[in-house]
């Protein structure tokens, strides 16, 4: 089968059955499909460790200002954000796993 474009007023004839074109389109979606995969995992993994690690550094830092170890408003809701700043890091670092996992089954 040949395909006919016209690209300013000239056509090109390409034979898409020719292996070397199946060949090249296949690496081209191979290569973006990759990329797109490759790019995913990042996103999750830096968002991931950028949640825990805020959470991290909330937590290690609760002490301030003279306040040591009491109930206050303050130091229980810097707990509370740190805690959920790092379930949300680890939410985040299982769905990379399963998108990793799903992944490798295709």
């Amino acid at each position: 089968m040949v395909l006919f474009t016209i690209i300013e007023n000239q056509t090109i004839s390409v034979n898409i059955k020719s292996p070397k074109f199946q060949k090249t389109t296949f690496a081209a979606v191979k290569t973006r499909r990759y990329l797109k995969h490759l790019s995913a995992s990042i996103s999750l993994v830096i968002l991931a460790l950028g949640f825990s690690l805020l959470g991290l550094l909330t937590f290690t830092s609760r002490n301030r200002d003279g306040v040591i170890d009491t109930l206050s408003l303050e130091n229980t809701s810097a707990l509370v954000g740190s805690l959920i700043s790092i379930l949300i890091g680890a939410s985040f670092l299982v769905a990379a796993s399963v998108f990793w996992s799903s992944r490798r089954m295709d």
